[in-house]
């Protein structure tokens, strides 16, 4: 099969919905389709204030040689085209072609027949930077809504019943894994993924942990994200821009993984935790629940509970056994998340 997916961009740093698509692309490819990545370039280097024509030249040069992206690695079978714009012009004729984003679902919609059977794959409710009645509409275009979560399929089953479909997400447990024994990590190590998007509720997670830390000034939390070190207190020790094995390596040093999302499509990083060993300790967002079961593999609290979190967060600080019991459930549930089924389901989905 030819198939294409459509990004508004080329991520220069890591983001969970753009590794899906990465993932898929790679595994596609890998299984014999010939997958093609078409990514905008009008917003890449802006900053530079270079022509349009220079950008997507040195665009295509950091990607030949493997700078951009540098946190992922494409598979050297996936073809990346650099596009100007969403003319139909600078798309490649293909058997499928797969909007990834609310911003690339109407441009897709309009391509012509040639350019392949229209997809849309939704990794979250997008309506950040459009009103609720855009993306709904988004929905209802006739193309084959493909939702990674549950609760994101009731909403899109609204506007399309029968062409929407579920594809769960997958994690790679030849990358996230547990290396150092649940028995051995330091009790009082907590994990964090820093982000700016007020939806991932870092606000509360720095009230929770200001409350543990009250309680036992010993705590670490061993926190990674992509922007420059916020304004947090000593104990806490900054990674930035890590790659795959080196956000591996981090939940290994982590007992606990703290997430306080508000809202998200699914959340990656809590998932990952799960599979390397870390009990989970998250607030009751919608997307959590495609992979967390409270009291099973995770402590599970109310939405912008800070003080919820801090307890739950301390109860495990008391009780390692009761911690190391989520863990090894963490990690046995995540086995069944295989990138092998994601795949058979994402093809049989194109081919019904």
């Amino acid at each position: 099969m030819k198939i294409t997916f459509c990004v508004s961009g080329i991520s220069r740093t890591p983001i969970g919905g753009e590794k899906v698509i990465y993932e898929l692309a790679n595994r596609l490819a890998l299984e014999g389709n010939e997958v093609t990545i078409s990514a905008m370039s009008s917003e890449s280097l802006k900053k530079t204030k270079l022509p349009l024509s220079v950008r997507i030249l040195i665009c295509k040069i950091l990607i030949f040689i493997k700078i951009l992206p540098s946190w992922f690695n494409f598979n050297k079978k996936v073809n990346i085209d650099i596009i100007p714009s969403y003319s139909s012009k600078y798309f490649r004729n293909a058997d499928f072609i797969v909007a990834t984003a609310v911003s690339t679902a109407f441009p897709v919609y309009r391509l012509p027949k040639n350019k392949g059977q229209k997809i849309y794959l939704i990794q979250g409710y997008e309506n950040w930077n459009k009103s609720n009645s855009y993306v709904n509409k988004t929905y209802s275009l006739g193309m084959k809504n493909i939702a990674i979560a549950h609760w994101l399929k009731e909403i899109v089953q609204k506007y399309d019943k029968n062409n929407t479909y579920f594809l769960p997400n997958a994690i790679d447990t030849s990358i996230f894994y547990p290396v150092k024994p649940l028995d051995e990590r330091n009790k009082h190590v907590i994990g964090l993924l820093y982000h700016k998007n007020k939806c991932k509720g870092l606000k509360y997670a720095f009230e929770a942990l200001d409350l543990v830390h009250r309680e036992y000034p010993d705590i670490l939390v061993e926190m990674f994200g992509t922007p420059e070190r916020p304004d947090v207190p000593e104990w806490y020790i900054y990674h930035r821009n890590l790659k795959q094995n080196e956000v591996n390596e981090l939940y290994n040093k982590c007992s606990i993984f703290l997430c306080a999302s508000v809202e998200e499509g699914f959340g990656l990083t809590g998932a990952e935790s799960l599979a390397a060993g870390c009990a989970l300790v998250s607030t009751k967002y919608k997307g959590v629940y495609e992979y967390a079961r409270d009291e099973y593999n995770a402590l599970l609290v109310p939405i912008k509970d800070s003080k919820k979190l801090a307890e739950c967060i301390i109860s495990l600080f008391k009780n390692d056994d009761e911690r190391i019991r989520i863990a090894r459930n963490g990690i046995e549930s995540m086995k069944e998340r295989s990138w092998s089924q994601t795949l058979k389901t994402f093809q049989h989905i194109l081919n019904d």
